[in-house]
């Protein structure tokens, strides 16, 4: 070779040199645990908010994953719980210790997270609850929903409202599932009520393995109230309008939540003789409906339809979304697969009104997380249901129907 030829061969491979070297690092990959109920009394639940965060991971790896990433994609690692705390608990640990997840989207309700915050406090790895309504006790676990005592609250103010609107509500008698989000909605509306003036005849507890509302229902009906507040999950709200349906309690201006008044699988779950009789004059609280003016919540419905197009689009699989599209927007802000660092990221969201990510009515306005892990910002809505469809009523300020009211023209 002359050295011509050798000067060339050195500058070219000094130039492929210099490429590489300021070429992209290669796509890291993350892993991300879901921790789910699939199977027992909130499979129908957990298995709809698996939908709604595939949807997201499947839409994100396909626009070119996480950019800051260097394109990496997110992996899913999904497990079940079996709705039961004790399973919470050892799955939490396996996908922390064993799967090495980098943050888990879940566990969905109050005892579950219970169960994981220890494990996340131990491990030092993210989840983050869906209708979890506690304030959590370690840095490591974050919440979507409205707290338990913003529950309490909100029904107080829906009474007041109601009120205003010519309902005649002097007493309230109270229904609630006996566990810490249950109990402490139950004290947070019944002190709410009692300083405007309305007496709370009873507060009823009940118990997470009911089979049959029937008894709760005839207490409530010998008692009379004007009102009635009933804090119930998706199965039990089921049962409860089964059994003012057969026994024709329907009278009293009814207020519960939330997935047992306002999951959108209700009405076709009830069937239209009992939803329409239970339902339309019932009050729903709710952290979805499909009539919210959110850009992200019209895109989420729209995809959300198109991805599944014989499912039913429920308030689960929008909290599916919810999370998952948060999860998106940390990871892209941390850069990094480190739990601790995705954690913080988590953490340190911000979102201004409007912004693409948010999906749930209930995050109105500006919205960002609190030291204690809730999300700052939320506001609960009430729905009714007309013709198998859920229609927002109040607030007034976002609300698309006007209200139904017992007794009020």
């Amino acid at each position: 070779m002359s050295r011509l030829s050798r000067l060339a061969a050195v500058g070219a491979l000094a130039l492929v040199t210099g490429v590489m070297s300021v070429a992209p690092s290669f796509a890291k990959d993350i892993k991300i645990g879901v921790l789910m109920p699939r199977t027992g009394r909130y499979a129908e639940t957990g298995l709809s908010v698996v939908r709604g965060i595939e949807m997201v991971v499947k839409n994100t790896n396909d626009a070119g994953g996480i950019k800051s990433l260097g394109g990496g994609k997110i992996n899913l690692v999904i497990a079940d719980n079996g709705s039961d705390p004790t399973k919470t608990s050892l799955e939490a640990r396996r996908l922390m210790s064993e799967e090495k997840v980098s943050f888990i989207l879940g566990p969905y309700s109050t005892p579950e997270a219970q169960a994981f915050m220890p494990v996340a406090d131990r491990y030092q790895v993210g989840g983050v609850g869906l209708q979890t309504t506690l304030i959590p006790t370690t840095p490591y676990f974050s919440t979507i929903s409205i707290s338990a005592e913003g529950f309490g609250k909100a029904y107080a103010d829906a009474v007041k409202w109601l009120i205003s609107k010519g309902a005649k509500i002097n007493t309230v008698a109270i229904t609630y599932a006996n566990n810490d989000y249950g109990q402490v909605v139950s004290k947070t509306a019944a002190a709410a009520l009692a300083a405007q003036g309305i007496k709370v005849l009873e507060s009823i507890a009940v118990e997470p393995s009911v089979k049959d509302m029937t008894p709760i229902v005839l207490r409530v009906k010998s008692l009379a109230p004007d009102a009635v507040i009933s804090v119930v999950y998706f199965q039990d709200g089921v049962l409860l309008h089964k059994a003012r349906f057969n026994l024709g309690y329907t009278s009293p201006i009814w207020l519960g939540g939330s997935a047992g008044f306002s999951d959108d699988k209700l009405w076709g779950t009830l069937g239209k003789e009992v939803a329409e009789k239970t339902l339309t004059s019932s009050f729903g609280l709710a952290f979805y409906s499909a009539d919210g003016k959110l850009p992200g919540l019209k895109d989420a419905l729209q995809k959300g339809s198109a991805a599944y197009p014989d499912k039913v689009i429920d308030q689960s699989f929008m909290f599916g979304v919810q999370a998952a599209r948060f999860l998106v927007r940390a990871l892209e802000n941390a850069g990094t697969d480190d739990p601790v660092k995705v954690n913080a990221s988590f953490r340190g969201l911000k979102f201004k009104a409007g912004d693409p990510a948010i999906v749930l009515p209930i995050i109105p306005g500006d919205v960002h997380y609190a030291e204690d892990g809730t999300l700052a910002g939320t506001s609960a809505i009430f729905v009714q249901w007309k013709d198998g469809a859920k229609h927002t009523v109040y607030p007034e300020a976002v609300a698309s129907a006007k209200p139904i009211v017992e007794g009020v023209k």
